[in-house]
């Protein structure tokens, strides 16, 4: 069982502000806010649980909180919401990107080669980080597939169509094949992106990382390795699910 007591005063001193109440028990943590709940699983080394989207690995939570609790303010519904048709997208240095990824994206920002914004005035409130095209045995030769390697929004803001106009604004620019992402299966079911028409082509398989037990910092492994089980414990994520956006001709 893991002991989360310790954490649970620095988790109400971000939530009261929002009226948010949590509680705990051997199952995770409980969050309600005016007659909404969620739930979140919390696991260390591996997650049993089968609820795609209701876990989370403890080594993120214990050095993510301001982003977990983003995470649970938007399910409660509490973020304020604007409409991607007041917002324009603009394309945006990758420094920009990955500064706005890693303060609000909760696995922070990795390698891009194009990416763009959704401002509201001057204030940037959604970034999509997309890859270079790649040819595909799935697509005719002169097409490239994409992906969309990171998406979010700024915390405590919901934009309605916001993921959707930076697609449609993609598509029009680069004039992909198809655009594919990997949905990360502790924070999300993909739900969403199948509403917006991407199509699910499968999953990968988990993979083991070890964990600092000081820190509770992450280090990959490319393999069976031996390591000092009094440093670091091996933990494993559950895979992603891959989905792939066809456009129309």
């Amino acid at each position: 069982m893991l002991i989360i007591d310790k954490y649970l005063s620095k988790l109400n001193r971000l939530l009261k502000p929002h009226n948010i109440v949590v509680t705990s028990d051997k199952h995770g943590l409980h969050f309600s806010s005016a007659g909404k709940k969620i739930d979140l699983i919390l696991f260390e080394k591996e997650d049993t649980s089968g609820i795609a989207g209701r876990t989370i690995p403890f080594d993120i939570f214990v050095n993510n909180m301001e982003k977990v609790t983003a995470v649970v303010r938007s399910r409660l519904g509490l973020n304020k919401t604007i409409f991607a048709r007041k917002t324009v997208v603009k394309k945006i240095p990758k420094n920009v990107s990955e500064d706005f990824l890693n303060a609000y994206h909760i696995m922070g920002a990795t390698g891009s080669a194009f990416n763009y914004g959704l401002f509201s005035g001057e204030e940037l409130m959604a970034v999509a980080a997309f890859s270079k095209g790649r040819k595909m045995d799935r697509l005719p030769s002169y097409k490239r597939s994409f992906e969309l390697i990171r998406f979010c929004t700024k915390s405590g803001i919901t934009v309605s169509g916001g993921l959707s106009k930076l697609i449609k604004h993609f598509i029009r620019e680069k004039d992909p094949g198809d655009i594919m992402t990997y949905v990360d299966k502790q924070f999300a079911d993909g739900n969403s992106f199948i509403k917006m028409g991407f199509q699910k082509m499968g999953e990968t398989e988990p993979v083991n990382f070890l964990v600092d037990r000081k820190t509770r910092v992450r280090k990959p492994i490319s393999g069976p390795e031996n390591y000092d089980e009094k440093k670091y414990y091996l933990a494993r994520n559950n895979g992603n699910i891959k989905l792939v956006f066809v456009v129309a001709e």
